[in-house]
């Protein structure tokens, strides 16, 4: 993008050294190229955007949702879009109980297919470095406080 940018600039200073008259047309075409590409561009990522954050998560521990001990974190995702989502990349922050400091920090990835409107709830486990220093000896996570943080999420492109 910013290579046909400078291209365009160099042929219009080149046009203006040799043709006064041509370039001024030239240039006026070049400006409302540049001015439609730019308005395009900037639209573009708020469209995904207003998609990505239409896929929801919360978290929390659930014994009864998640039975095995080596994954207590049940998360629970919601997607709000006309398109199945095949793939969420996420944070999973665990805050301890009357803090508001994040003590874990743990990115993690689901490939459950989850078709629109469909709530899915997985289960998580906890990394062991995701942990601030001073590790506790002995995690518990229904000590924290649970959240999502969605990074990216793929759609299927039917």
């Amino acid at each position: 993008m910013a290579l046909a940018a400078a291209v365009a600039i160099l042929l219009v200073g080149l046009l203006f050294l040799f043709n006064r008259r041509a370039a001024y047309p030239a240039l006026a075409l070049v400006a409302i190229i540049g001015v439609t590409v730019a308005v395009a561009t900037a639209l573009q990522p708020s469209t995904r955007q207003n998609t990505r954050e239409a896929v929801t998560a919360k978290a929390s521990v659930d014994p009864a949702t998640c039975t095995d001990p080596s994954k207590p974190v049940a998360i629970e995702f919601l997607n709000g879009n006309d398109a199945s989502v095949q793939r969420v990349s996420f944070s999973l922050l665990g805050r301890l109980k009357g803090h508001s400091s994040v003590t874990y920090r743990g990115f993690m990835r689901d490939d459950t297919i989850i078709e629109p409107g469909q709530t899915v709830v997985t289960c998580h486990g906890l990394l062991p470095l995701g942990f601030a220093s001073p590790r506790p000896a002995i995690i518990t996570p229904e000590d924290y406080n649970w959240f999502v943080d969605i990074s990216l999420v793929d759609f299927s492109a039917h």
